[in-house]
């Protein structure tokens, strides 16, 4: 199993302990004719579509490409659009598209990107 794998599946587990209901899309990113989300995940007050990212860095970046269909997705889908991204011995930040930095052709997450809270454990 790969590291993406094992974070989206740590992911999962986390949010179900939180009180979400959680649908994994495994091999979302693998030539699937239309755009999904890694996890897609409700609770009583919202619905999240999630691309997960797992880094041994200080930052990671996310090719644009992946964050429009992540947003397509989610506008058709009616949820929030964010991006989860594991940072070794830190653990999870989610956030917003408009909230990570730009770059020519990629969006960029580092350990001091906005965040926004989703689980309880999570400070931002």
């Amino acid at each position: 199993m790969g590291k993406g794998t094992r974070s989206e599946r740590e992911l999962a587990n986390l949010l179900w302990d939180n009180s979400f209901a959680v649908m994994r899309s495994p091999a979302s990113g693998s030539g699937r004719k239309h755009p999904q989300p890694d996890i897609l995940a409700s609770d009583a007050d919202r619905v999240v579509g999630i691309e997960v990212k797992s880094t041994s860095r200080d930052k990671v970046y996310i090719p644009e490409e992946e964050v429009e269909e992540l947003e397509e997705f989610c506008k058709r889908f009616g949820c929030e659009a964010l991006i989860g991204v594991r940072f070794d011995r830190l653990g999870w930040i989610f956030s917003r598209p408009e909230d990570c930095e730009r770059t020519e052709k990629s969006y960029k997450v580092t350990r001091k990107t906005k965040g926004v809270n989703l689980i309880k454990e999570q400070e931002s």
